[in-house]
């Protein structure tokens, strides 16, 4: 077993198959085959903090609404739920390790503070590759100490620089010319306790006051954030406001999430007051 703690594991045998079912995965393929088949089905789960936002509202302290792996995967199946940065990829880690794949969680900083976001990377064959849900970087991409990667997203480019020796990675994104660094990866793994302790104080962050949600889909991206639905492909950016009506709308429609699930975020949202966004989550 690579990983132990719960929130990296998942424990039943029975939703794994499920999952794998569902995107015609086999369990029995090779490894290089896995990784870009599991990679890619990650890829249709979308990032989105409504059923964060409806569990740490009923929960008493942020470690108990963590939705580890079993809870992120079987939502998913029956709601078309996703989750945050570090639930998903808690949940890519569990499935990864349980097929024999070696993936494990890294920490970065953002502008705003230190260790606010995450990713995984996948040892193989003396390898080191990255995927980032919350970047949506789902095509798993070689990490180099000495030279630049870049990957072609379909509607931007993202460009991992190493530095500090090859210890941390810098991202940037690229969009019609516009390029900006993201954040920085400290590319070695973390052990479970320090990623759980950065995933705990996920739950203080801003984001939990509105909904943010986005998705890549046939290389167009739509990213919800509280009141403003911006639609991105390789031709232009749209930006539409919403009203409170047609964001619940715009959720069900453009990412799939049950109805059930957007009218109890909300809920938990009006109850919390809706505070304006200073910074993406």
């Amino acid at each position: 077993m690579i990983h132990d703690s719960p929130h990296l594991t998942i424990k039943d045998q029975n939703l794994l198959n499920r999952f794998l079912k569902r995107f015609s995965i086999d369990a029995e393929a090779d490894k290089d085959h896995l990784i870009s088949a599991l990679s890619a089905a990650f890829s249709c789960i979308p990032y989105e903090n409504l059923t964060k936002i409806i569990k740490s509202g009923s929960m008493v302290s942020p470690s108990s609404a963590m939705r580890y792996p079993d809870e992120l995967i079987s939502d998913y199946l029956k709601w078309g739920t996703g989750g945050t940065c570090f639930s998903l990829t808690a949940a890519i880690i569990s499935v990864f390790n349980a097929l024999g794949i070696e993936a494990h969680p890294v920490l970065a900083n953002r502008h705003y503070g230190v260790d606010t976001h995450c990713g995984l990377v996948i040892v193989q064959s003396g390898t080191i590759k990255l995927l980032d849900p919350g970047y949506l970087l789902f095509v798993p991409t070689t990490v180099y100490h000495d030279k630049v990667s870049t990957v072609n997203t379909g509607t931007n480019t993202i460009e991992l620089r190493p530095v500090s020796g090859g210890q941390k990675l810098e991202l940037y994104t690229v969009y019609r010319g516009n390029r900006k660094l993201r954040l920085v990866y400290k590319i070695a793994p973390v052990d479970s306790f320090t990623f759980a302790k950065a995933w705990e104080s996920s739950f203080a962050w801003e984001m939990m006051n509105y909904p943010v949600i986005t998705s890549r889909v046939e290389g167009a991206q739509k990213y919800l954030q509280n009141k403003t639905l911006s639609l991105f492909s390789e031709n232009g950016s749209k930006r539409i406001s919403l009203s409170r009506e047609e964001q619940m709308m715009c959720i069900a429609k453009e990412f799939a999430i049950d109805s059930q699930i957007i009218n109890r975020a909300f809920l938990e949202i009006k109850k919390n007051g809706i505070s304006t966004p200073t910074r993406p989550g």
